[in-house]
């Protein structure tokens, strides 16, 4: 969607399922939830997220063109 990044806090992830959901803001007003997929973390070795990681993240879109995060990035354990 664009090359903007945004913060954001893991609500839930299932390492199993490999995707989960993160809680974020734009200008400062919450924003449903967005979705995550394990192929979207960069990280070394094994990719998951943890509840209530702080990340940085891209939006993009998933096949229905529903927003998606991509380009995860964990800031805090």
């Amino acid at each position: 969607m664009s090359d903007e990044k945004f913060t954001g806090v893991v609500v839930w992830f299932d390492a199993k399922l490999g995707y989960g959901f993160i809680v974020w803001e734009k200008d400062n007003v919450p924003q449903k939830d967005l979705f995550v997929h394990f192929s979207d973390v960069v990280c070394e070795g094994f990719k998951t997220l943890i509840k209530e990681q702080k990340v940085s993240f891209g939006l993009g879109v998933n096949k229905h063109g529903d927003p998606k995060a991509v380009e995860v990035h964990i800031l805090k354990h």
